[in-house]
């Protein structure tokens, strides 16, 4: 089953929902740039016969300036809906659940999450968190950031 090639013209992102969105930014004067702890995980749900999945990314973003946590950052709950054409080649039944492939998980968190790095980016360009980039990561990671 991993070996099914994925056609990105049968994947399309129709559309984001915001369902969490909470920045909240340091009102004092920082001596010191902050670092950022930067935490992302998700959940998939489906639907095999609409061919319809549903990545929802969880973001918390929290500053640390001389060692210590500071009120500045935020916490996002973001939805990625997708229809996939081929959905049915991606995942067999186990235990009359589906396995989907984790090579077809993984491309879909790919694509979620640098959809994610542009919106957070557009969010705080105009805020203290316009520093703030999200790193790239390796996609494969995200794979066992479950919540």
């Amino acid at each position: 089953m991993d070996n099914t090639q994925i056609i990105p013209s049968k994947i399309h992102l129709t559309n984001i929902k915001k369902v969490k969105e909470n920045t909240f930014l340091f009102d004092g004067k920082l001596d010191i740039k902050p670092t950022y702890d930067i935490k992302v995980a998700h959940n998939m749900m489906h639907n095999l016969e609409k061919e319809l999945v549903k990545i929802r990314l969880f973001l918390d973003i929290n500053a640390v300036a001389s060692n210590k946590p500071i009120n500045q950052g935020g916490n996002y709950e973001i939805d990625f809906f997708f229809k996939i054409e081929d959905l049915k080649d991606h995942y067999q039944i186990n235990n009359e659940k589906p396995l989907f492939s984790g090579l077809f998980v993984t491309t879909l968190l790919a694509i979620s999450f640098s959809t994610l790095r542009g919106m957070m980016f557009e969010l705080w360009k105009d805020t203290y968190l316009k520093s703030v980039i999200l790193p790239v990561v390796n996609a494969a990671d995200l794979l066992k950031s479950k919540r």
